[in-house]
């Protein structure tokens, strides 16, 4: 009957084993799940965490390109704003520049007019001045006549030239010039020497022998010849200035009342 009872504590003692044992299997396997589902959860945390890091920096990153953005807007707005300051400070150049084109358009016609006046006067000044370089002179209003014809020549360049030459004339009304030419009177064909003294005083002498000399007379518009001491005094005058002296030169003048 005591054996019978060991043997059934026996039993019952490897059955609490054999349970206990069990149990432990199966805590272990719940143990193991949950270290597998926590190192899942921490991979899983990981990459979501990974996630919002480079979420987070691209979020940086354009806020820092919108504010990029929101700058270049603004330098362009400012841009712009100059550019149409510009424009507009343009546009009135420009429009200032059309109505002076319209004034010089307006000046130049009545310029036009002024100019061929302003030849005609040269021309019959020439013609009543002292006949000193008369061909030059009176081709030198040609020249102008034909320049105003030409197309292709400005206005300006026109006027300039026109008072060039009113300038010039009124450089021989004080030069000193001694210059070579052709018998004015046309009795000969001989080269003479002129001596001219601005306005004041023309004349002229031959060369070679038996030398003639001949001063320009306004009032009669006429050349009179001279004596010998008038002749020698021409001459010399002549020489004198060829050669730059410095002496004192002395030369017929006609007065009024020998005129």
């Amino acid at each position: 009957m005591l054996k019978k009872n060991v043997n059934s504590m026996k039993s019952v003692c490897l059955a609490v084993v054999l349970s206990g044992l069990s149990s432990l299997a199966i805590a272990k396997s719940k143990l193991d799940t949950s270290v597998e589902l926590e190192q899942k959860i921490d991979k899983e945390s990981a990459a979501t965490q990974q996630k919002i890091d480079r979420l987070a920096e691209q979020a940086l990153d354009m806020n820092q390109d919108y504010k990029s953005k929101l700058t270049q807007i603004e330098q362009y707005k400012a841009y712009n704003r100059r550019m149409e300051l510009s424009i507009e400070e343009q546009n009135k150049e420009m429009q200032s520049l059309q109505n002076q084109m319209d004034t010089i358009d307006e000046t130049e016609r009545g310029l036009m007019p002024l100019m061929d006046e302003m030849i005609d006067r040269l021309a019959n000044f020439v013609d009543l001045d002292a006949p000193f370089k008369r061909q030059k002179r009176l081709d030198n209003v040609d020249r102008l006549r034909n320049l105003m014809l030409r197309a292709d020549i400005s206005t300006s360049e026109k006027y300039r030239q026109i008072l060039s030459s009113y300038t010039q004339e009124l450089a021989f009304g004080t030069g000193v010039e001694v210059y070579e030419g052709t018998d004015p009177t046309g009795e000969t064909e001989k080269q003479v020497d002129f001596l001219m003294f601005g306005r004041t005083s023309l004349m002229f002498a031959t060369r070679g022998v038996d030398k003639k000399a001949a001063v320009w007379v306004p009032s009669q518009k006429a050349w009179q010849y001279l004596d010998s001491s008038g002749v020698d005094a021409v001459v010399k005058a002549i020489k004198d200035i060829n050669l730059k002296s410095k002496k004192l030169i002395l030369i017929p003048v006609v007065t009024p009342e020998k005129a």
